[in-house]
């Protein structure tokens, strides 16, 4: 890519000499108004590009430029901390990581999210405090870079103190202390995060944080029958996510293939077991969101392609399988209705809305009108009902009846109002 300042169009340039020329200008002199470029611009460079790039920075640091270096400090950008704190590793030395410690006590919060990205990758016990602190920051690449460090070195007390926040009544304490624990590299977390998600409003977020810690698709096997059912709302989660809470590249991260994978391998099995129609809700799901970003160049025309061919790896999976086998899928998933499970009837139901099946109207009109039915879970199937055309036959007056919620009420009846508008208009 062309940027306005020659040095760094050069380092991320083809040419091999132009680029260590680049590199060793930026480094040596500091070319600020060149690494500021670089930065500012990060969020448009391809990843190899930005790879190739960082280890020719990461090269040319050496014990005469550590000061010229750290004057690159005052300015950061995730994506290239890490470079030049593999650059400073190798030359590391007690006067360095003394340095570091300084900076990472006393400097400003660009130059301290240095400091803990080389305290990663050098071991140094006697900075604990100073990461614990610093991974209490408001800003968040600080916050991840202490984190990594402390999983270095192991440190119990952080670990502990996020472990408890997961128990917090405020969501983003909850949030924060799962993105601690994915850094930190704990996998013994994992089932916290799970039991936190649980209850949570912003459960794809707290999700996200599972996927980054550990591989989701090892937990669908788990002896505990309630691990493996929080490890399926877990993918869920996911799914729903993304793209909206999630970029689509996270389907590398989170080894969205691998999951799916596993999940059709469980929904094969002889043996049904309680979570066949969990299988079937999170499969059909993934088959109605994964073809509707192949097919809709709008999710995918600046992706790169290594993402690219992962989703289409995923699409072709999910494909693959045939029509007897979603026909089955869709028959369990109508089961699901049945469950006095809340969460997962409510799950089923919005892959349902998605269907728009008219096979899933006599099953959809059954929950609806179902003694002891949850408010919520009728509210939603009669907005299903209701955008489907389907709702003519039923005593509306007698569905409203089921409802005491207010809000509720005001959902369902502008739901009818909307079913009716569009039978005036037909």
């Amino acid at each position: 890519m062309k940027l306005e300042n020659q040095v760094a169009g050069d380092l991320l340039g083809k040419n091999k000499q132009k680029s260590q020329e680049a590199a060793k200008k930026i480094i040596n002199t500091p070319d600020i108004e060149a690494w500021k470029c670089l930065l500012e611009n990060s969020d448009y460079i391809f990843s190899y590009i930005k790879d190739r790039a960082g280890k020719t920075l990461a090269n040319e640091i050496n014990k005469e430029n550590i000061d010229k270096v750290i004057e690159l400090f005052k300015f950061h950008e995730a994506d290239w901390d890490e470079y030049i704190a593999e650059g400073l590793s190798r030359i590391s030395n007690e006067e360095l990581s003394e340095r570091m410690f300084e900076i990472l006590q006393n400097g400003f919060v660009e130059e301290k999210t240095y400091a803990a990205r080389y305290f990663c990758l050098v071991n140094s016990p006697k900075v604990s405090q100073a990461l614990f602190n610093a991974s209490q920051s408001y800003y968040q690449p600080l916050k991840s870079n202490s984190a990594e460090a402390l999983g270095t070195l192991q440190n119990r007390e952080s670990y502990n103190y996020y472990i408890d926040r997961l128990k917090s009544e405020d969501e983003w304490d909850r949030i924060e202390a799962a993105q601690f624990l994915a850094k930190y590299g704990n996998k013994d977390a994992a089932l916290c995060i799970l039991e936190s998600m649980e209850n949570s409003g912003m459960a794809e977020l707290l999700a996200g944080e599972i996927a980054t810690l550990t591989d989701i698709y090892e937990l669908f096997a788990s002896e505990d029958e309630k691990t493996r059912e929080l490890a399926l709302e877990a993918m869920d989660n996911i799914l729903s996510g993304i793209p909206e809470v999630w970029p689509l590249g996270v389907i590398l991260d989170f080894k969205v293939f691998e999951c799916l994978e596993k999940l059709l391998c469980l929904a094969k099995e002889r043996r049904q077991g309680t979570l066949t129609g969990r299988y079937a809700q999170i499969l059909l799901k993934a088959k109605q969101k994964f073809t509707l970003f192949v097919t809709n160049s709008q999710y995918t025309y600046d992706e790169e392609n290594d993402i690219l061919a992962e989703l289409d790896e995923i699409y072709h999976l999910l494909i693959y399988e045939n029509e007897e086998f979603w026909k089955l899928q869709f028959q369990k998933l109508l089961k699901e209705l049945d469950t006095d499970d809340k969460k997962r009837k409510l799950a089923a139901i919005d892959v349902l809305c998605e269907l728009e099946s008219e096979e899933s109207v006599p099953c959809l009109i059954k929950t609806a009108l179902k003694h002891g039915e949850d408010e919520v879970v009728i509210t939603e199937v009669i907005t299903i009902l209701a955008k489907m055309g389907q709702t003519r036959e039923i005593d509306q007056d007698l569905l409203l009846s089921r409802i005491k919620d207010p809000n509720l009420i005001a959902i369902v009846k502008n739901a009818l109002s909307k079913e009716s508008s569009s039978n005036i208009n037909i």
